[in-house]
């Protein structure tokens, strides 16, 4: 967690100081050190795009709570390519880069539990079953595709919606509690994390600075590994 909210702080560095150019109206607009510059022709440019928030898991089965400002994720999208037709308020994007997700528990009473079967069990304590400061989570690690149409409203307002696909290479569940005197770290691999999933993404764009909302319809875990659950992620992105 100390890393994500590290990036996303060199991040927010990263835009303190703006230079001018000139759209396709002839109109000035700022650029972030993000934009990694013009492509073949004036109507192409590559950048760079990073975004931090809350993630919210959705409809989750009963009893099965999540803690939402306990719950986050980071993206970065290491290359985009942005393409705006000549005298054109249209961009049309595509990228490529990685997205970080993590899902926590509510409360110290519920953590999961591998089963010999595979299953990843949501299970609360056993009376008498002692874990001083238990914290579970699901970590995932995706490799990202953000495909966005982005509409240019004025030269600091804009809008872009589109989708971003998700390959999950990677899932692990982490169970934090203390025995005594003594802190354990309990990881488990090979979770069964959905392999492929497409995200709803929407950005509002201030210029300088956005906000997003983006709404993974599709559960997290596959059906036959584990209790089913979306999610809904909003916060800043650049």
């Amino acid at each position: 967690m100390k890393k994500l909210f590290l990036m996303a702080f060199l991040a927010f560095g990263l835009t303190a100081n703006a230079e001018t150019i000139v759209n396709n109206d002839g109109e000035e607009t700022n650029k972030s050190l993000l934009d990694l510059g013009e492509g073949k022709d004036e109507n192409d440019r590559w950048s760079m795009h990073v975004y931090f928030g809350v993630d919210i898991p959705t409809g989750a089965p009963d009893g099965m709570k999540f803690a939402p400002f306990r719950s986050w994720e980071f993206n970065w999208t290491i290359l985009q390519y942005n393409y705006t037709p000549q005298d054109w308020k249209t961009t049309f994007s595509a990228g490529v880069g990685f997205n970080w997700r993590m899902y926590t528990l509510k409360g110290h009473n519920t953590y999961f539990e591998k089963q010999p079967d595979g299953w990843l069990q949501y299970k609360p304590l056993e009376p008498g079953e002692k874990m001083d400061e238990l914290s579970s989570n699901i970590h995932t690690t995706s490799l990202s595709f953000p495909l966005l149409v982005k509409q240019r409203f004025h030269k600091n307002f804009a809008v872009s919606v589109g989708a971003q696909v998700n390959w999950n290479f990677w899932g692990r569940a982490h169970n934090y509690f203390e025995l005594g005197d003594h802190e354990v770290d309990d990881y488990t691999k090979k979770i069964g994390q959905r392999d492929i999933t497409v995200d709803v993404l929407g950005i509002v764009d201030f210029g300088k600075i956005g906000i997003y909302c983006k709404y993974s319809p599709m559960s997290v875990l596959e059906k036959d590994r584990g209790p089913k659950f979306q999610s809904l992620a909003f916060g800043i992105y650049l």
